[in-house]
């Protein structure tokens, strides 16, 4: 049986057998990551030893992420652009798509790194975040922010090798290098702990930093010394044409990004303000809990992403329907392990954070349940869409639900008076998208199919035609010879 199943693997496909590989390697890197995420958030509050600064690390970390936003969706269009290059063997115009990229991505981030650097220098932090200045100082906070900001902004550049190693099935690489930028910060917290509040959070900045950097500059080179080493970066190969046809894709992946960002990154920046900097650390226990399901199941969809924009740039319908249904299938099967885990919610807590536990809010972890549930289904269908480079329904949905956001939590906040109101409102959007995205995502894959089907069925009828000519043309000349004789 062992044999029949090695020579199985051994039939596949090379997409396919890549694929299987990233998902294992996935899944076992991956798994030591969420092992370490969960290992880290009792270290951090034994670090900071006071939740309402660790609450502040929290929501500077969230704010700069909105940085991401700022490619343009450069980095998703170049993934799906280059992943069809590949496929069709197109290795010059590769080489334009890569170049362009990075030459794109430095202009816009290089202009925004310079005037944010000087504009945080005049802005109050310290009232902003709601931060004792008598805790941290304001030029403390500054400084810190200075240098995460500097950090974020040159890892735009670094990290185009992400959408490089996704576009050449290599997503086991991505992971292992969040592993890395996971742990460096762990082994600092343990290890080079201060009394100094203020020399913890610039030193712990510059480590962020770093560990975020480094692992990115390695996988850049490697991946332009070894499996593209003919495609490496150079801005002599910058074209406008390769640039706008990344950046028409991009500016889809654009648009459903910072309408994503704002339902979904600002969480922390809106309890910090409406409630308390130490919610934002509640919050945070609570989102690692029930996200760990969803982190597992988005373990596979990191591959399945590129892999549908293969099959699709090869026809390969039929493959799409069967990934289509497995997701479906899996992540029903993940949403109900979210509310399985609310039994033993608060005996979790108590061995994961010891002496740092909170008692559980069965409300609150209901809706965190139904939340990561919906969010799962999300992935599911946005992993297709995106394969597909189908973008309407994300940007329209998602824009309405951000537009909402503001008015929708105020509203609740006055009527419930608690900081969960607003991951309450994310899962009720998620799962309103959920279902249109669903409907949207069958039609368009019975429409592909059938594009198919209706292409063949005339290439065949033409082909008969073409047959019957030529029997014809047989015919009338025996026919004419035989008249002649």
């Amino acid at each position: 049986m062992g044999i029949l199943k090695k020579l199985k693997f051994i039939n596949l496909e090379k997409s396919e057998k890549n694929l299987i590989i990233n998902i294992i390697a996935a899944f076992a890197i991956k798994g030591l990551s969420l092992i370490i995420s969960l290992f880290s958030t009792p270290q951090y509050i034994k670090f900071f030893g006071d939740n309402n600064v660790l609450g502040v690390w929290y929501t500077i970390l969230s704010v700069l992420s909105w940085i991401t936003i700022c490619d343009l969706g450069l980095g998703n269009g170049l993934r799906n652009k280059l992943t069809q290059a590949l496929a069709a063997g197109e290795n010059e115009k590769a080489k334009s798509y890569i170049s362009s990229a990075y030459v794109a991505i430095a202009a816009i981030i290089l202009p925004i790194t310079i005037i944010g650097t000087f504009a945080v220098q005049f802005l109050d932090l310290n009232k902003f975040l709601k931060l004792d200045p008598k805790v941290i100082s304001p030029d403390t906070i500054n400084l810190a922010v200075c240098i995460l900001f500097v950090g974020v902004c040159l890892n735009f550049i670094f990290k185009t090798v992400n959408s490089i190693l996704y576009a050449i099935q290599k997503s086991s690489v991505t992971n292992l290098l969040a592993l890395v930028t996971s742990v460096i910060p762990l082994v600092y917290i343990i290890v080079f702990k201060s009394d100094n509040m203020e020399f913890n959070l610039i030193s712990l900045s510059i480590v962020h930093v770093l560990a975020s950097a480094l692992p990115l500059l390695v996988a850049t080179a490697y991946v332009f010394i070894k499996p593209l080493r003919t495609c490496a970066p150079n801005p002599k190969l910058f074209t406008k044409s390769a640039a706008k046809d990344v950046m028409g894709l991009g500016l889809g992946f654009f648009a459903a990004q910072i309408f994503f960002m704002i339902l979904m990154s600002t969480n922390e920046l809106f309890i910090n303000t409406l409630y308390l900097p130490d919610n934002v650390v509640e919050y945070n226990i609570y989102y690692k809990v029930f996200t760990v399901v969803g982190s597992v199941f988005m373990l596979a969809l990191t591959p399945l992403w590129s892999k549908i924009t293969q099959d699709i740039a090869r026809k390969r319908f039929h493959i799409l329907k069967k990934t289509n249904n497995l997701l479906y299938a899996v992540s029903a099967l993940a949403f109900a392990a979210q509310f399985a885990m609310l039994p033993v919610l608060q005996w979790f807590l108590n061995f994961w954070l010891g002496e740092n536990t909170i008692t559980v809010d069965y409300s609150t972890a209901a809706i965190f349940a139904f939340f990561g549930g919906v969010f799962i289904f999300n992935n599911a269908l946005n992993t297709i869409a995106n394969g597909m480079g189908d973008l309407k329904t994300q940007v329209i949905i998602y824009g309405v639900a951000a537009a909402l956001k503001v008015p929708a939590i105020i509203l609740l906040k006055n009527l419930f008076n608690s900081w969960n109101v607003i991951v309450l409102y994310n899962a009720i959007a998620l799962a309103l998208f959920s279902m249109i995205q669903f409907i949207y995502t069958q039609s368009k894959i019975r429409t592909l199919s059938k594009q198919i089907i209706d292409n063949e069925t005339d290439l065949s009828t033409q082909d008969n035609r073409e047959e019957c000519s030529y029997v014809v043309d047989i015919a009338e000349n025996k026919a004419q010879s035989t008249a002649e004789n």
